[in-house]
């Protein structure tokens, strides 16, 4: 480990995971140490200079002899693990971040937060995490008659086939968003609505996209603004035509009962993409108008550079930048937290957030 350095042990290597462990590495306050199962993906990080090794997440004993010294572990794996390496960072007083959408493990992780001495966030990344910030910064300026939409898209650079659609990121977590109930604000209530709908068309950046219901990305944040706002309301966008596909698998052919089936064929079936694009679009409804902000994220390229992936990078340069400050003592020092919890500002002056918030201005 380089000398003064705060040593941080990354769980999972793969596309965030490595991401993470680049900037890291990049930087001279950190040294990075990746734990993956794939010993592939082990020998492609050391090529790069990166320290890592072959473990499982779930190998509770050798986790904690490598937590062992650190000042954070980042949880970039599947979400069965996010629980075993939050107890052994909660064991070592280590603090804990994770890039987790998983409600049930979500839960387990803030039950275990409860009695650490050190910080716990829990999903960083793109949404929760970034969108969290951006919709608080928003609602905090907007006056209690407003309506605040969210549209978030992760897709393809270019539409590839007829779903729209790729492997790009966990396909558990997009079948959690696309069937678990969706929490909202409506006359300035909290309210509940299924999800895949709400649906509607718009056109962003000079592109035609749909929109629909989608859980998890504003969970945590929409109760604290029920009669602070009137509206409040998360939608995913994709390519034309990717609704009507997903409900005939879902509901045609029954397997919103079997989604391990629905995983499996999709993990099968879909071309992995790494040539990917982000769209951030808010929209603010008040009596004296509307107004939008819209970002577009590009990455990826023709050779399949997964280091260019436009997701990995601002899912990584989000966990990064809350582990920076973290590490400086910026923010509260034990317990959970959540993204919302740090300011938009606070945010931006971290140096690895520089990416995320230029050319972002306040509506």
């Amino acid at each position: 480990m380089r000398g003064d350095t705060h040593k941080i042990l990354i769980v999972g290597g793969g596309r965030t995971g490595g991401c993470i462990a680049r900037l890291l590495q990049a930087h001279p306050g950190f040294s990075p140490f990746v734990l993956d199962i794939d010993y592939d993906c082990v020998r492609a990080l050391k090529a790069k200079g990166i320290s890592a090794d072959h473990m499982s997440g779930a190998e509770a004993d050798r986790l904690a002899r490598h937590l062992q010294g650190a000042a954070a572990v980042i949880c970039a794996a599947p979400p069965s693990v996010a629980p075993i390496v939050a107890r052994g960072a909660a064991q070592e007083g280590c603090a804990y971040l994770d890039l987790c959408e998983d409600p049930k493990a979500l839960s387990e992780v803030a039950r275990i937060a409860q009695d650490a001495q050190s910080p716990f966030v829990s999903g960083c990344g793109l949404a929760p995490g970034l969108i969290s910030l951006m919709v608080e910064d928003l609602a905090l300026r907007s006056p209690k008659e407003a309506e605040i939409t969210a549209y978030v898209g992760v897709l393809p650079a270019q539409k590839r086939n007829r779903l729209g659609y790729g492997d790009m990121w966990d396909i558990q977590a997009l079948l959690s968003e696309y069937t678990n109930p969706c929490v909202g604000l409506s006359d300035g209530a909290l309210v509940t609505v299924p999800p895949l709908t709400g649906y509607e068309t718009l056109t962003v950046a000079g592109e035609n996209f749909e929109a629909f219901t989608t859980s998890g990305a504003l969970d945590a944040l929409v109760p604290g603004y029920a009669g602070r706002l009137k509206g409040l309301s998360f939608k995913t966008l994709r390519y034309p035509g990717h609704l009507d596909y997903i409900s005939f698998l879902l509901d045609d052919l029954g397997l919103s009962k079997r989604l391990y089936m629905l995983r499996n064929l999709l993990l099968t079936g879909l071309e992995r993409v790494e040539a990917d694009k982000v769209i951030v679009h808010l929209v603010c409804r008040h009596q004296d108008g509307e107004k939008t902000l819209t970002k577009v994220f590009d990455g990826g390229d023709s050779q399949g550079n997964s280091s260019l992936s436009a997701l990995a990078h601002i899912s990584a340069s989000h966990a990064c930048a809350v582990l920076d400050l973290l590490t400086r003592g910026a923010v509260q020092q034990t317990g959970l937290l959540h993204p919302k919890d740090m300011s938009f500002d606070l945010m931006a002056k971290s140096t690895f957030a520089k990416s995320l918030v230029g050319g972002l201005v306040c509506l």
